[in-house]
């Protein structure tokens, strides 16, 4: 709908399996909206936007959302963020919660503790955690981590991956050369969790 005060009477009607989420709407904002929205139904929430500033993604995160996706964005982009959304859907419904070890990943609080403590992680580094934990044991190559983090056509390459991989390990506790929650496959990318049997 192009208009905002009918979203709520649509999500109640409709009871879709995810909302696509504009940032900038009339008379009000996404924001705004989502309060609404939440109060109405538990479904993942997607912002589009053409506002790309860390404030907004993290409020966006903050707020409970699932994705942020700034525009311009090709539609395989899109699809790829909504199946992650979906995929990660699913999988909170069967098990709120990933643990491995001493880390414990709540999907539905979007916290993250190592021996009970909360692990202070950016929005990005949630976004990585969580995609390696939506598919453990699992090897991720540079390039899928790459688009499923930062989104289709991201700069940066396996050097980008590794520099977030090596501050989550950091704020996780874990040891490259030890490590029990990030696993390297040396040129390929990264795994959480055993390897698979």
């Amino acid at each position: 709908t192009g208009d905002p005060n009918e979203a709520v009477d649509l999500l109640r009607a409709e009871m879709p399996h995810l909302v696509l989420l504009n940032l900038v709407l009339p008379g009000t904002d996404g924001f705004e909206l989502m309060k609404q929205l939440s109060g109405t139904a538990d479904v993942p929430v997607i912002f589009l936007s053409g506002l790309g500033g860390a404030r907004y993604v993290a409020k966006a995160f903050e707020m409970g959302a699932a994705d942020y996706v700034v525009k311009p964005f090709s539609p395989t982009e899109l699809l790829a963020r909504i199946s992650a959304a979906l995929r990660r859907r699913a999988l909170s419904q069967h098990a709120e919660r990933y643990r491995l070890g001493d880390m414990v990943v709540d999907y539905v609080g979007y916290e993250v503790t190592v021996t009970g403590r909360a692990a202070k992680l950016t929005p990005t580094e949630y976004k990585l955690l969580l995609e390696l934990c939506t598919n453990a044991a699992r090897v991720l190559a540079y390039d899928q981590i790459l688009e499923r983090v930062w989104g289709a056509g991201s700069r940066g390459g396996p050097q980008r991956v590794r520099t977030f991989v090596k501050d989550l390990r950091q704020k996780l506790g874990d040891d490259a050369r030890n490590p029990a929650y990030l696993f390297t496959e040396p040129g390929i990318g990264y795994r959480i969790g055993p390897p698979p049997a």
